[in-house]
């Protein structure tokens, strides 16, 4: 009988582990998971600079905050850029980052690049702490081509005529 009860009481345990703790690890890696903040891209450029001989990217990122904790808070963002060919050629970020809005809102983050060559890039953007130390939110990933500027005969559609025909 002794023997029976032993063994009752380590299958009991030895059960309830193998049904108890796989919910609780899915309940810590659900909770890791929740982001502070859901981002989302507004709208992108990359385009030639007119003032200047370089070309501009420029993202404008909408954000809602899931995390009240980060209401208010100053917190920043980091944007990697990547040529066509997957190597990284830039990471920027704001210089003394921005207060996250309580009911979320847009922000712009630009970066310059002397290299007219650069006929696409692809960007990846997240929100993080103050010390761009910790991801705050998703990351976004997006394709960006350069938008050319048109010409006056582009516009024209060739050579512009000033002749008077009658």
């Amino acid at each position: 009988m002794f023997k029976l009860t032993k063994f009752m009481i380590i299958l009991i345990l030895t059960s309830s582990i193998v049904v108890f703790y796989p919910i609780a690890s899915n309940t810590l890696i659900f909770a890791q998971n929740k982001q502070g903040i859901v981002i989302s891209i507004a709208n992108s450029t990359f385009a030639p600079l007119t003032n200047t001989d370089a070309n501009q990217l420029k993202l404008n990122i909408k954000y809602t905050i899931q995390d009240d904790s980060l209401k208010n808070q100053k917190i920043n963002a980091v944007m990697k850029v990547f040529a066509p060919n997957g190597t990284l050629i830039k990471t920027t970020s704001f210089p003394n980052g921005f207060i996250a809005k309580s009911s979320g809102g847009t922000e712009a983050i630009k970066t310059t690049f002397k290299d007219k060559s650069l006929k696409s890039i692809v960007a990846n953007l997240t929100i993080t702490d103050l010390a761009k130390s910790k991801p705050l939110s998703n990351i976004v990933k997006v394709n960006v081509p350069l938008k050319e500027i048109p010409t006056v005969s582009s516009l024209l559609g060739g050579r512009p005529s000033f002749q008077n025909k009658s």
